[in-house]
């Protein structure tokens, strides 16, 4: 996981670039050329658990509720 600025910085580069495909990070690079060849049910086990621990982390910013439509 990272946070929002380098991903979108690596973006924007390979667009300049013409480049149809990134993946920003030694680890993630990794994982982005692993995970194709990894049995499919360890590859649902491990985006399970990654899942659950970003959906039970406590929200950083959340709408106000006077701002909230």
């Amino acid at each position: 996981m990272t946070t929002v600025e380098p991903v979108v910085r690596a973006a924007l580069r390979a667009l300049e670039r013409d480049r149809g495909y990134i993946a920003p990070g030694c680890g993630n690079a990794l994982a982005a050329h692993l995970t194709p060849r990894r049995p499919r049910a360890l590859v649902a086990a491990i985006a399970e658990r990654v899942t659950r621990k970003v959906l039970a982390a406590p929200a950083t910013a959340s709408p106000s509720p006077q701002h909230a439509a």
